[in-house]
């Protein structure tokens, strides 16, 4: 019996010291900061060096990176956003922008990714932002939200960009991704959205919340003259007269009279990115994950 106790309270002994070795791996695990597979512990980190600009709409409309001008709003409110504050849009408001530098003129390749909410509109097509082409109603780089249905758990998207080629003039590619460019689980509540072009290949990819949209058929699809459909490729980007950047509104807007189908953009904005390369699909998911954390 006295054998058995003796042996009893070394294997208790022993259990104790295990759970104290337990306790302090789990303490130590907790304590070190998220990292994502792609390895960054923070959204600043994801391809930093190819970040080009950056608008985090926390009370003010400035380019983190100075590459576009300062702005002038109209209008503009900020609200409580998925990481801080975000740019509130309205039916007379936006952001213009009047000098645009080189490091986003001159952009070959691209990755678009920032915060939406947004409901739906019963008529025309709201713009969320424009690099603006001072010769062209259309923007050399943008995103249209078009109208939609009541109740529908969809919004219709147009990425397009474009492309000014010497002998064939201007080369505008709108992208086709599915189901008449619709996106679920992005009405009404915070999204996160990316659009990527890639030169060398010539391929449009558009995510959300850090996940590839795929079309029914299976491929990535330019509107137009799509490699994929047996079109030639486009090649790496070449704007044209990029001198200013707009969020909410047309150029019309402000240089003139609006079509009857030109509509501000009403929902909110935040952590609005540009990168000069087509970024992997794991940094998309990483700038989802973090900033999904508030890092």
């Amino acid at each position: 019996m006295k054998n058995f106790k003796s042996t009893f309270t070394k294997l208790m002994g022993v259990a104790v010291i295990g759970a104290a070795v337990i306790s302090s791996c789990k303490k130590t695990t907790t304590d070190t900061p998220p990292v994502t597979p792609s390895g960054y512990s923070s959204s600043d980190e994801v391809a930093s060096a190819n970040l080009v600009a950056k608008f985090s709409f926390d009370g003010v409309i400035t380019d983190a990176k100075g590459n576009i001008s300062a702005g002038t709003g109209k209008n503009n409110t900020f609200v409580a956003g998925k990481k801080g504050q975000a740019y509130q849009g309205d039916t007379n408001a936006y952001i213009v922008y009047n000098t645009v530098g080189s490091a986003v003129k001159d952009i070959k390749n691209v990755t678009v990714a920032y915060w939406v909410k947004t409901s739906q509109h019963a008529d025309g097509a709201k713009s969320m932002f424009q690099l603006i082409n001072d010769s062209n109603w259309i923007g050399n780089l943008f995103v249209l939200q078009e109208s939609g249905t009541a109740g529908s758990d969809s919004l219709r998207l147009k990425f397009t960009f474009d492309k000014w080629d010497a002998n064939t003039a201007w080369k505008e590619q709108w992208v086709d991704y599915a189901n008449e460019n619709r996106l679920t689980g992005i009405v009404d509540q915070w999204a996160h959205v990316a659009f990527t072009y890639d030169g060398a290949s010539s391929t449009a990819t558009v995510y959300v919340n850090g996940k590839k949209v795929v079309r029914p058929d299976g491929v990535s699809k330019r509107w137009s003259n799509d490699p994929a459909q047996g079109g030639a490729p486009l090649g790496e980007l070449q704007f044209a007269n990029a001198n200013r950047f707009i969020f909410g509104a047309y150029k019309q807007m402000v240089d003139g009279t609006p079509d009857g189908w030109m509509k501000n953009f009403t929902g909110n904005l935040d952590e609005f990115r540009i990168y000069n390369k087509a970024l992997a699909d794991a940094d998309v998911q990483s700038l989802y994950d973090l900033e999904s954390a508030g890092k």
